[in-house]
């Protein structure tokens, strides 16, 4: 391995959920097994968590905040952050680390993905969940639900896994050694991943083949991309250091940039029906993506946001070092839901 390939995968480990990549070789247990939850009473902030790691976030349809992160942590609150209830889940006898969660549109199915090739399934709002068989070691990185029967994974090694069944079948491909750190449906054919020197993959067969769309190669000039986002034919791709790759006609055509004066890595970009992308990323970073000016507000956090996720009225953000923030305002200005603190928003 280079010397600046070791660098940027080095980095990419230190700073956030999307860096922690480094040749994993987990064991993993195959077969389908009901993991064991180990419930405990619900946690009333203010509490100090910052022993703790989350690394992705959803909100449900109800209204249902759930929070993962390292040693198999699921977080789950009714309450818009204020009390959380808490479980592990395992794969065989270890808790792995949690990288991803994500659900049905409409809240009834839902998957995580984590190390060790973990993916689990719940069918009743996260309340209980199902390894299921994937028969890979790598750390799975992102986890996108098309649908109640459709959900295709991403991560280390080359690793995209897919199922069209509900989790029944598993179709896995591999890209050589690269790591892939996001993945995302466009509609149920469409699907886009991007990842390590700067590659985009691309399927049109709702996730039974992928095909190397940009990037690809291996040389010292191409940083990792991890984060994409759409707003129907609009496409932002970001990655190490404010690069950004775009395209305005549904991925048929690429454009590379970097945000302008804004060097930063981003981990996490979600859009928004404004047409802008909402972004959270290193040291506590959040704000909004308008073409190619970041406009930033203050989260009152100093460590990386790992991901943002947004309801109709109120959005969690979560990072590193038991970062976990909550909004009322679209983003404007968030609150610790450690700490009771308010962060206003304060334009750059």
């Amino acid at each position: 391995m280079s010397k600046k390939v070791g660098l940027v995968r080095a980095v990419a480990g230190s700073v956030a959920l999307i860096a922690l990549s480094a040749c994993l070789w987990l064991s993993y247990t195959a077969g389908t097994a009901k993991a064991a939850p180990e419930e405990q009473p619900p946690t009333y902030h203010p509490v100090d968590r910052t022993w703790e790691n989350y690394f992705g976030a959803t909100i449900l349809s109800s209204g249902r905040a759930i929070v993962v992160g390292d040693k198999g942590l699921v977080m789950t609150s009714d309450d818009k952050g204020k009390t959380w209830s808490r479980q592990q889940l395992k794969n065989g006898l270890t808790p792995f680390d949690l990288y991803s969660v994500a659900f049905t549109s409409d809240g009834a199915v839902g998957w995580i993905a984590g190390d060790g090739g973990s993916l689990f399934k719940s069918t009743d709002q996260g309340k209980t969940w199902t390894l299921q068989p994937t028969k890979l070691a790598a750390a799975l990185m992102k986890v996108a639900v098309v649908d109640a029967q459709k959900a295709c994974a991403v991560g280390e090694h080359g690793a995209v896994v897919c199922t069209s069944d509900g989790g029944t079948t598993m179709n896995a491909s591999k890209f050589e050694d690269l790591v892939f750190f996001d993945v995302t449906f466009t509609d149920p054919n469409t699907g886009w991943g991007v990842g390590e020197f700067q590659t985009v993959l691309n399927t049109a067969d709702g996730g039974k083949t992928w095909a190397i769309k940009y990037g690809g190669q291996r040389t010292l000039k191409a940083d990792p991309y991890f984060a994409v986002a759409f707003e129907k034919d609009n496409g932002l791709v970001l990655g190490l250091n404010g690069i950004t790759l775009t395209t305005a006609d549904a991925g048929k055509t690429w454009k590379e940039g970097t945000l302008s004066g804004e060097p930063y890595s981003f981990y996490s970009a979600v859009p928004l029906a404004s047409g802008e992308t909402y972004v959270g990323g290193v040291d506590g970073l959040t704000g909004r993506i308008t073409g190619d000016k970041l406009t930033r507000t203050t989260s009152g956090a100093s460590n990386s946001i790992n991901a943002v996720a947004f309801a109709s009225d109120y959005g969690i953000a979560v990072g590193l070092s038991g970062t976990l923030l909550s909004t009322t305002d679209n983003g404007q200005t968030w609150s610790s839901l450690d700490k009771g603190e308010s962060a206003q928003a304060r334009a750059q």
